[in-house]
């Protein structure tokens, strides 16, 4: 069976040369020296959440603007680029659209995907969403009057600046060059509102505003508009420079810190049942074991249960013990480090935060402090990073400086325990509805990223797993625990003997009357 072409007729074929000839004639012989910066979202990526990379309400460029189900959103945009243009007071908007065309191949050079549209529409559109967004930005972080702003408000009051379509501002594939508000800003350098700095402040405190980290503090305000769009610019603003990362030592190369979290298999369920059954059946018979049998047998219990309960290898049986212990989903590849319950409670660690950017992650072993940067999480927040990795894996071809750092917080968040933990030491700002959905926030992009490395965050991460696994409490916990296991079974058997021997006597007792059983008086 043939394979569906593109082409549904002969018109269509000879209008895909035409298309070809042009990109041949005019697009590859252009020596434009900008990079690519705007991506379509690869499968790989987008397959875990689809919904994080694309525009939910508005769409920015050329590769959502005419999508159905954002366009109604076209008569805002319009409002807004007139009204911007108007004030400008140089140029009529088709005039504007003509000077914009001169710099059609710059923008074209921009976008991964080849833009299968004309030059004069690609430049309408660069022309009314870059009007928009800087009448946006300019609404926002300057001091307009309400009536000023009207046009972003819809019918019931309800306004669209923040909450509407902020994630959508932020999204990779909806991204409008810099270069476009520069190339407008020059056409128009008349305009009052656009003087000074006060575009370039209002794009800083913007990303200041959304982002889920601190910033640099020394991102320079002249260099706002020479990053390639907003995306990148909030990105430069969070990750340090590479070169000020790799001054720290690097780690040991023979260290592995990507491996899968050990979980022994234990038969938790069968067992479980074995001893809940064995304990119930003691509890009903109407004897009194001495007390030298029973307390050392229920601290035992209670010891095995505690292990149970911290131990993320034991979960199911644990949620059985424990009814409110909430079970993780099956364990992915992720980084080789301790959770933050087990640094806590185990080790003895005490998380700290930091008001920091990413750069000031640091462990102190003497101290046993693990110092972490404030994160901050929101609706919008899973979007902002997502977006941020995607837009780093596509554009660095070093180290993934953020996605390690995404990593190294998703490594120790296992539980709700740990979510909350780092809740209450004020290391997460949580302004979601829970502690899982923390949880479930970091566990989904753990999912979708690619391990990395990253040297300072790889030798922060050694530097934990060193103190932890030759810490003494630990070593102690581990011989405990490892005795537990190798155990579970033989108990389980002997325990199973026992049940046996007194379902036997507890059928004998319910049509007899027990004598005294071992110094033990029946009661009354």
């Amino acid at each position: 069976m043939a394979k569906p072409s593109i082409f549904d007729s002969r018109s269509d074929e000879k209008q895909w040369i035409n298309q070809i000839k042009k990109i041949v004639q005019e697009e590859v012989k252009v020596d434009i020296e900008v990079p690519v910066s705007i991506f379509r979202i690869p499968a790989t990526l987008a397959s875990f959440k689809p919904k994080a990379y694309v525009p939910q309400l508005i769409g920015f460029g050329p590769y959502h603007h005419f999508e159905p189900n954002l366009y109604e959103m076209e008569r805002y945009k319009l409002v807004a680029a007139s009204r911007l243009q108007m004030q400008f007071k140089t140029l009529e908007f088709d005039h504007l659209v003509d000077k914009l065309l001169k710099f059609e191949y710059t923008v074209r050079a921009c976008y991964h995907k080849y833009l299968d549209i004309e030059g004069d529409t690609l430049m309408w559109i660069m022309a009314i969403d870059s009007l928009f967004l800087i009448e946006f930005f300019l609404c926002i972080f300057t001091n307009k009057d309400d009536s000023e702003a009207a046009h972003l408000v819809d019918s019931g009051r309800r306004k669209l600046c923040h909450d509407s379509f902020l994630s959508d501002v932020m999204l990779l594939e909806n991204q409008i060059p810099f270069i476009v508000f520069n190339k407008i800003i020059s056409i128009q350098i008349s305009s009052d509102d656009l003087h000074d700095n006060s575009l370039p402040w209002s794009l800083k405190s913007f990303c200041q505003s959304i982002s889920p980290v601190k910033l640099k503090e020394d991102f320079p305000l002249t260099q706002v508009l020479d990053r390639s769009h907003l995306l990148d610019l909030l990105y430069h603003m969070i990750v340090p420079k590479l070169a000020e990362l790799l001054t720290h030592e690097p780690p040991s190369p023979e260290k592995n810190l990507t491996k899968f979290r050990p979980s022994p298999q234990v038969d938790s369920g069968n067992s479980y049942q074995i001893f809940t059954a064995l304990w119930n059946i003691l509890s009903s018979l109407k004897i009194t074991l001495p007390s030298q049998i029973t307390k050392p047998f229920k601290k035992i219990v209670d010891n095995v249960t505690k292990i149970i309960t911290l131990d993320p290898g034991m979960s199911s049986l644990a949620s059985k013990l424990k009814e409110n212990t909430v079970t993780k989903p099956a364990q992915v590849e992720k980084i080789m480090i301790p959770s933050a319950s087990y640094l806590s409670k185990i080790a003895g660690v005490e998380f700290c935060p930091t008001t920091g950017d990413i750069s000031k992650v640091k462990f102190d072993e003497k101290a046993k402090k693990f110092y972490l940067p404030i994160i901050t999480l929101n609706i919008h927040s899973e979007v902002i990073i997502r977006n941020l990795i995607a837009y780093e894996a596509l554009t660095v071809s070093d180290s993934l400086v953020f996605a390690r750092y995404t990593e190294l917080l998703e490594g120790i968040i296992d539980t709700v325990e740990d979510a909350k933990l780092r809740r209450e030491k004020k290391i997460i700002i949580n302004k979601l509805k829970s502690d899982d959905e923390v949880l479930q926030l970091f566990d989904g992009i753990g999912k979708s990223v690619r391990l990395t490395d990253a040297p300072y965050f790889d030798k922060t991460i050694e530097d934990v797993n060193n103190f932890f696994y030759n810490s003494q409490r630990v070593k102690i916990y581990n011989g405990v625990r490892k005795y537990v296991y190798d155990s579970w079974k033989i108990l389980t058997i002997l325990a199973s003997i026992l049940l046996l021997l007194l379902t036997g006597l507890q059928s004998f007792c319910s049509v007899y009357t027990c004598p005294k059983i071992i110094n033990s008086t029946v009661p009354n």
